[in-house]
């Protein structure tokens, strides 16, 4: 049983993703409880207490921890991945800090979030959900092409795609359909401009800024992040926008405690907000390159709140100032014959972490969303050029070598 004088915090996600909050919130004091599908999930062996649930299966986590709420002393739940639901669904049934399950749903379907912005007037690309092939048609007859199709409820870009063509369209609206939950698609005007993540957490009224990060893409159609530099380059009046914005947004939603995270666009006509999840940054973002470059929290802050222990201000309060890339190395699809300077290229100066999702023999599909991403290297410096330049060195460093496999093209 748990220790009876610590209170617990569930921590949903055990992956390489969620080790970093994993370890803060024992140093924190508090007793984890991690749960993952993945009974092999690196953060198990640093938790308290290892649960296999799968985290999107709300009913069970709700389940076990109504079960075990005294035995274990459970004060508090944080959504450790892009399950902002199950943390909801167990926090409105324990009574304990959150938001309504309502306002959890209406951050991670994209056609309930539009429709409230659209309604509000906040700036973002206008959108609509569509089921059929012929519903998609007349969408796009408002949005014009090139056009974005996205899934309703799903991370990491899966079934995203920009399409140029209404050839296109039907193979893009089967991807995203299959996956959202809804077996829907959204259909949405293409806006061009620099993308960034903009991270707050609100408590008492009052948010608090978290940063915000560049975000860098590739692959054309496929909006697959590359990466990001952390903080932004663009300027404290744009930033302000920024964070306005997303305040605005956010708070269309019904979203007035805990963290949140928006996906913003600078287009010519100013900043605009794509989606708005209730929950912190994936990405290495609130995990590595927020606390590297500027010493500030997220995931503390985000913690103390939900276990309802003290929000202290060195979790909020800036103490240093870096810069840190975390851009991935994208080698060849095929079958990986290779892998070599991993770490040598850890011990170059400047780079704080590299994380390899391959081994020798596996294979590296075609890069289609950014679930495919292999690996990723993150390195800091003193300023842009100098962070970039210690990514770089670390890059040149590390070998992928594949053999293409006809069958992957």
């Amino acid at each position: 049983m748990g220790d009876m004088k610590k209170k617990a915090v569930m921590v949903l996600g055990a992956g390489v993703m969620q080790v970093p909050m994993i370890r803060k919130a024992r140093e924190m004091g508090l007793f984890v409880i991690a749960s993952d599908k993945n009974s092999g999930a690196e953060g198990f062996s640093e938790a308290d207490l290892a649960l296999t649930l799968d985290i999107k299966n709300a009913a069970s986590h709700v389940e076990w921890a109504l079960k075990n709420k005294d035995a274990y002393n459970i004060s508090g739940v944080v959504a450790g991945a892009d399950v902002a639901i199950t943390a909801a669904e167990i926090s409105n049934a324990l009574g304990l800090p959150g938001i309504p399950v309502e306002v959890a749903e209406r951050s991670n379907n994209k056609s309930l979030m539009k429709e409230r912005w659209l309604k509000d007037g906040i700036p973002t690309p206008w959108a609509e959900e569509v089921s059929t092939l012929q519903e998609a048609r007349n969408a796009i007859k408002k949005t014009g092409l090139p056009c974005m199709v996205k899934a309703i409820d799903n991370a990491a870009s899966r079934g995203s795609k920009r399409i140029d063509s209404i050839d296109e369209l039907e193979e893009a609206l089967a991807d995203a359909k299959e996956h959202s939950t809804t077996g829907t698609a959204l259909i949405e005007e293409f806006v061009e401009g620099t993308e960034q993540s903009v991270e707050l957490i609100v408590w008492n009224n009052r948010h608090y800024r978290f940063g915000i990060v560049d975000r860098h893409f590739g692959f054309g159609q496929f909006p697959i992040e590359t990466g990001h530099t952390n903080p932004s380059a663009l300027g404290a009046q744009v930033q302000e926008s920024l964070y306005r914005v997303v305040e605005d947004a956010a708070a269309s939603l019904g979203i007035d405690f805990g963290p949140y995270k928006a996906d913003t666009i600078l287009t010519k006509k100013g900043p605009m907000v794509l989606e708005l999840p209730a929950r912190l940054s994936g990405g290495f973002h609130s995990q590595y390159t927020t606390p590297l470059a500027t010493g500030l929290e997220p995931q503390k802050m985000a913690l103390a709140l939900a276990a309802g222990i003290e929000v202290k201000e060195e979790y909020h309060t800036r103490t240093r100032n870096h810069v840190t890339v975390c851009k991935a190395v994208f080698p060849e699809p095929g079958v990986v014959r290779l892998i070599r300077g991993v770490e040598a290229a850890k011990a170059l100066p400047g780079v704080d972490q590299i994380f390899l999702m391959i081994s020798e023999g596996d294979v590296i599909s075609a890069y289609r969303n950014c679930a495919h991403r292999v690996c990723y290297i993150i390195a800091s410096g003193k300023n842009m050029a100098e962070a970039e330049l210690n990514w770089q060195r670390a890059a040149n460093t590390v070998r992928i070598n594949t053999t293409p496999e006809k069958i992957y093209a």
